[in-house]
């Protein structure tokens, strides 16, 4: 819970180096909640926060901190970032945090919520790459198998992604059942953009492993406007919010959606608007090729 004047307000006073003090609530859909209490005095925030979480039906304190910002920021957009200094070497979680204060219309979480969210940009490039249906050879389908596969199912692939570098072949209707659930594209071509076995038909699937994971802190998206078309199609226009960069628009593009009257959808295109140049997608590992794969795995 975010009181957006009183935030403000803050914010003035501490670029001006007057004190000043606010109380931050972020309540998780758990019901575990975290209390930030930030005090503004010659120049600097001092953060002192508290968690708490539920047990036997009585709130229980499990976690407190205090740590002077290291640096701080609040974005035109409406974004409130802190940063928790770590030293070189330090290998925990990022200590960035960031908090919307301009809320955000509801229809646009909402269709953030079902539309966008579940894809996300995790181990994926479909927000961050300019396609179509006439123009996808920059889509990674062996990503969004994986995604996709958990957005249909509720569960990841039945494949094992150990550090030895696996290989399975995936059915065909099994693949492509996937991919065409969400995606305009024939079986043609998917078949294009894979390692098709036409004799077995099958797709050879290789799980991401040690030498192609993927940084783990990756943005969110975050839908800030919508147009509904005359065909039906939605024109939903995205911007990632990357806490660690404590950047609210590390990208933007717009993605199209068409949904069916079954309650199910099917991204359609995306473009890419603008990329903020300390961003440029940094988060986002494409797959070995096939020459660094044999390079790493063929021994195995």
């Amino acid at each position: 819970m975010v009181n957006r004047e009183k935030v403000e307000e803050f914010c003035k006073a501490a670029e001006k180096e007057e004190q000043a003090a606010v109380d931050i609530v972020v309540v998780f859909d758990e019901g575990e909640i975290i209390q930030y209490h930030l005090e503004s005095m010659n120049g600097k925030i001092n953060v002192r926060l508290c968690q708490v979480k539920w047990k036997d039906n009585s709130p229980q304190a499990n976690y407190y901190d205090e740590y002077e910002a290291y640096e701080w920021k609040y974005t035109e957009k409406g974004y409130l970032f802190l940063e928790e200094y770590h030293p070189p070497g330090f290998d925990g979680a990022p200590g960035e945090t960031g908090f919307r204060v301009q809320p955000l219309d509801k229809t646009c979480r909402e269709l953030n919520r079902k539309y966008v969210m579940p894809l996300g940009y995790a181990l994926n490039n479909l927000l961050i790459t300019n396609w179509d249906n006439q123009n996808y050879t920059e889509l990674d389908f062996y990503d969004l198998y994986e995604k996709m596969y958990y957005m249909k199912y509720g569960k990841q692939v039945p494949y094992e992604a150990n550090y030895g570098g696996a290989e399975y072949e995936v059915p065909e209707d099994e693949f492509e059942e996937v991919i065409k659930t969400y995606l305009p594209f024939s079986n043609t071509e998917i078949e294009k953009g894979t390692f098709y076995n036409s004799d077995n038909r099958t797709f050879r699937y290789r799980p991401r492993g040690l030498y192609d994971c993927e940084f783990p802190y990756e943005p969110y998206p975050e839908v800030i406007s919508y147009e509904k078309l005359q065909d039906g199609t939605l024109k939903l226009t995205i911007e990632a919010v990357w806490e660690i960069r404590m950047l609210d628009q590390a990208i933007t593009s717009e993605l199209m959606i068409k949904p069916m009257e079954d309650g199910s959808f099917q991204y359609l295109s995306n473009k890419v608007i603008s990329s903020d140049q300390n961003a440029n997608a940094g988060w986002y590992k494409p797959r070995l090729t096939e020459e660094e794969w044999e390079e790493n795995y063929s021994n195995n």
